[in-house]
């Protein structure tokens, strides 16, 4: 039969591990295992700030392409309407040159329209003279009779 020590120099495997310090080493063990989800944590911010950064990027990038088409139309509609005002003014001498193009060169038909307004001048001349004549002529009448 085995003899029994005495003295308790050595542990012994029945001791509990809160006599022997043993929790002090969990605890250590358990605040390295926080210190692992402490790290954890702090990866999955970062993952997050990026994912955030790219996003934020792509819609930055997309807003400066609506940007750009806006203003690549703009300047299109822009360059439309100027040329449409040139095409329009161009027209418009064209068609000047044109009338004035229209007009008879020869002297002769310039002297028949010159005469038609004078003559046309003279009849309106005329009738309102014999619409005066006309007023005279009843005052005097007027006159006489009254």
């Amino acid at each position: 039969m085995a003899t029994k020590k005495k003295g308790g120099s050595k542990r012994s495997a029945g001791k509990s591990s809160a006599r022997r310090g043993g929790a002090k080493r969990g605890a250590k063990r358990s605040s390295a295992k926080k210190g692992g989800a402490k790290k954890a944590v702090k990866k999955a911010a970062v993952k997050r700030a990026a994912k955030k950064a790219v996003v934020r990027r792509a819609v930055k990038k997309a807003a400066v392409k609506r940007a750009v088409k806006k203003a690549a139309v703009k300047r299109a509609v822009k360059r439309a309407a100027v040329k449409k005002a040139v095409v329009k003014r161009v027209a418009k001498k064209a068609a000047v040159k044109k009338a004035a193009r229209k007009r008879p060169a020869s002297t002769l038909e310039r002297v028949k329209r010159v005469a038609s307004g004078v003559v046309e001048q003279a009849q309106s001349a005329m009738s309102s003279g014999v619409d005066a004549v006309k007023e005279g002529v009843e005052n005097i009448v007027e006159r006489v009779s009254g």
